[in-house]
């Protein structure tokens, strides 16, 4: 009996620092791209939750559920500006990268969960359940190149995953040839790369234009406009705090870009769908970053756990809605649209409440395991730096 109380104390002292870590943000944290990650998962999940409890009439062309699929476009832009926001200050401070040292990092933090769901999928395949797909698209991370793979929603996970090693090792590689001043190409370019490939792709394809728009919206170099949108959105950032700051500038910037969005959707939907949707949210996440008073309806405190805990969603809510769905839906059917929207935010929550569990067993534990480990790189780096400055 006395060998299980440091168990239990133990226990209860992981669940509360993993909960105090989920519920409390970092010094520096932006407010309001914690509403705009909580909205891009509140989209995907809208998404899926009309597919599988069947949204009909008017409910399915309702903005939240209409518009739904775009989440996976602002979830690209806020990756885009977080990650070159990284990989420019290194830039910045060191005039180089530490590519492997970068990818750790990364790792730490996304294959954890991304690979016990890729298990959880194997362990399918291998006690054969109906409908399973292949398991190795998910884990080489090509899944957004070979779609019939076990991992619902890996797709966009490997257009991340391919972006987390192609974005350090091109700004390192531009960094060598071109001034940082002018590197903010590298975000522009990355659009224009996306704009051509699908000019290409539509020039020399015989589908008609659902299954071509199928086509262009799964592969990287078809579909990454948002990210490119967010390197280029950091580099502002990073280079242009100033500018950033002032209201007017970032006013008239995030004004032209929704306009010029606005603009190319109406010149050709096809071509530009998603330059337009990397655009509009560009501009919104510009507006929201630089905001120098946060408005007390975005300092609500359940946007940053949403926020915390949007991949762990992401991940499950393909399976739990299917399971959720299989004894809801004859009460949801009976209950038309009110039942629909009852059955909403319960669902969302039992998403969000899996997302807390596996974010205690799996993902907390690395986290913590990275911040150690960054902590020490970073005293044995400022030592380093000051035994140089001694012997100098």
């Amino acid at each position: 009996m006395s060998a299980s109380v440091p168990i239990v104390k133990h226990l209860q002292d992981w669940c509360r620092e993993s909960l105090r870590d989920l519920w409390s943000p970092p010094k520096g944290n932006i407010p309001a791209l914690d509403v705009l990650r909580a909205l891009a998962i509140m989209m995907v999940f809208c998404g899926h939750f009309a597919v599988d409890f069947q949204a009909t009439g008017a409910v399915d062309r309702f903005p939240l559920f209409y518009w739904s699929w775009a989440g996976v476009d602002l979830f690209f832009v806020l990756s885009g500006a977080l990650i070159g926001a990284q990989l420019w200050k290194e830039l910045q401070r060191t005039e180089s990268l530490n590519i492997g040292r970068f990818l750790l990092r990364r790792g730490l933090r996304i294959w954890p969960l991304y690979f016990s769901f890729v298990a959880f999928g194997a362990a399918e395949v291998w006690l054969n359940v109906p409908g399973h797909g292949r398991v190795w698209p998910d884990v080489f991370c090509v899944s957004n190149y070979f779609q019939n793979n076990q991992v619902s929603g890996g797709w966009s996970l490997s257009t991340e995953e391919q972006f987390y090693i192609l974005a350090p090792v091109a700004l390192w590689g531009l960094s060598r040839i071109l001034k940082l001043r002018t590197l903010w190409v590298a975000g522009a370019s990355a659009m224009l790369v996306c704009i051509l490939s699908r000019a290409f792709t539509i020039s020399h394809s015989i589908l008609n234009e659902q299954d071509l728009r199928q086509q262009l919206y799964f592969p990287i170099h078809t579909h990454a406009d948002g990210l490119g949108m967010g390197v280029l959105i950091a580099w502002w950032w990073v280079f242009l705090p100033h500018r950033v700051a002032w209201f007017r500038w970032r006013g008239i910037v995030a004004g032209s870009m929704i306009i010029g969005g606005a603009l190319l959707y109406a010149l050709d939907r096809l071509l530009f769908n998603y330059t337009s949707l990397a655009l509009i949210f560009g501009a919104v996440t510009l507006l929201g970053a630089g905001l120098r008073r946060t408005p007390q309806l975005l300092r609500w405190r359940g946007f940053y756990p949403i926020s915390r805990l949007s991949y762990g969603i992401y991940l499950n809510h393909f399976v739990l809605l299917k399971w959720l769905a299989k004894p809801l839906l004859p009460w949801r059917v009976a209950g038309g649209n009110t039942a629909f929207f009852l059955l909403l935010i319960p669902s969302f929550l039992v998403c969000m409440l899996f997302a807390t569990f596996t974010f205690q067993l799996i993902e907390w534990p690395f986290l913590r395991l990275r911040s150690r480990w960054l902590r020490t790189s970073r005293t044995a780096r400022d030592s380093e730096s000051s035994n140089v400055g001694a012997v100098a």
